[in-house]
């Protein structure tokens, strides 16, 4: 004699209620009662599928399949043309042997499908014989498409590419990633996108999903969106510093913070020009070896810095001048390496106190300094 009769005999045994032992609480389906019996009983439907004959006809492919590790007794899974727990309509059964555990029952059967119908349902236990611990995975369906008959709603496709775009004057860009996503059948409706996260999207790389529908059916793909910070920062104004002129003609260190106003940047702000400038070179209107008294001159008017962040300049102006500009020439860069160039002066009044304009650099040290601007006639002698 095989299992079988011992496992029939227990799932009666349930049926009739534990030993007289269940009881249904008031207002709760049966099916939702026994499920909270752990019996070891699981029936499910899955791999719905359709193809189509002629007309309405439709052959409706699937498995039942005993999801416990023991043996179930025959049973009976129904069809239905709309969901069954809303009203669907029976269009056929499927008789369904005693299973092993986890057995697998293919099944064909040929329906005929009501017009206008969309979607078709497969139900395993449809009678509600057996206390299943899990209902859940009893259903399982498959969409049809339009114009009634029996043909399947094709899903839609989706299809991404990573995407590079550059940022806005708000520091972000929308982008999209879709490459073309389509729907093959164009039903039911037409075809939807969405985007998560949706965006705008900030400066660097994002991950985001697409996801497309058709109203029945989705699917989604993934890429980035790289988001490219191309503007360079603004430049601030020169504050036209004044070094008051000395006896000596001494050396006072000039920031660019001294000099310069901030600049500000699209993305990054306001940049502190101590850490985001350099300096490049500074002119001097005036030559080095400029006749500061009577009685002597001085040499290496300008020394820069080691970290080009600050430079020496002498308080002097030339004896017969109309007092020194100085012009600091550098450049300031943002956090994605967007750089531009700003000036500043700074200024040295004349023995008489008067403020020059400047005219062209006569002095220079740094990097790309205007031709014939080296030192005096006296100074290389030294």
């Amino acid at each position: 004699m095989s299992l079988r009769r011992p496992l029939s005999l227990f799932a009666s045994l349930l049926m009739l209620g534990g030993c007289g032992t269940e009881t249904f609480e008031e207002g709760v389906a049966p099916r939702q009662s026994r499920s909270a019996v752990h019996t070891g009983i699981d029936l499910a439907a899955a791999e719905v599928g359709v193809t189509c004959e002629d007309g309405q006809v439709a052959t409706v492919k699937g498995v039942i399949i005993n999801e416990a590790p023991t043996g179930i007794d025959p049973s009976v899974a129904g069809i239905f043309a709309g969901d069954p727990a809303q009203g669907g309509t029976l269009l056929s059964t499927v008789n369904v042997p005693w299973l092993v555990g986890k057995e697998r029952y293919a099944f064909e059967v040929p329906v005929q499908v009501p017009q206008g119908a969309q979607q078709l349902f497969v139900v395993a236990d449809i009678t509600n014989f057996f206390p299943e611990d899990s209902e859940e995975n009893n259903t399982a369906s498959v969409t049809l498409s339009a114009g009634g008959g029996c043909l399947v709603n094709q899903a839609p496709v989706a299809l991404c590419q990573n995407v590079t775009v550059t940022a806005d004057a708000s520091c972000g860009a929308s982008a999209s990633i879709d490459n073309g996503s389509y729907d093959p059948d164009g039903f039911p409706q037409p075809l939807s996108l969405m985007y998560s996260p949706a965006g705008a999207y900030p400066v660097g790389t994002t991950p985001v999903t697409l996801t497309v529908s058709d109203g029945m059916d989705s699917a989604t793909c993934s890429a980035t969106v790289t988001v490219v910070d191309a503007t360079a920062p603004v430049a601030g104004a020169s504050k036209n510093l004044v070094l008051p002129r000395t006896a000596g003609a001494d050396y006072k260190t000039v920031t660019l913070a001294d000099c310069a106003q901030p600049a500000v940047d699209t993305c990054g702000g306001t940049l502190d020009l101590q850490q985001a400038g350099s300096i490049i070179r500074v002119e001097s209107d005036e030559s080095e070896d400029a006749l500061f008294s009577l009685a002597f001159f001085k040499c290496k008017d300008i020394v820069l810095s080691a970290d080009r962040k600050s430079a020496q300049l002498r308080a002097e102006s030339s004896l017969l001048g109309n007092g020194r500009v100085y012009t600091v020439v550098y450049s300031v860069e943002d956090a994605s390496g967007n750089a531009t160039l700003g000036s500043c002066k700074v200024k040295v009044p004349s023995l008489q106190g008067v403020l020059s304009v400047g005219v062209g650099p006569a002095y220079c040290q740094g990097t790309d300094c205007p031709a014939g601007t080296g030192g005096g006639l006296l100074c290389p002698l030294l």
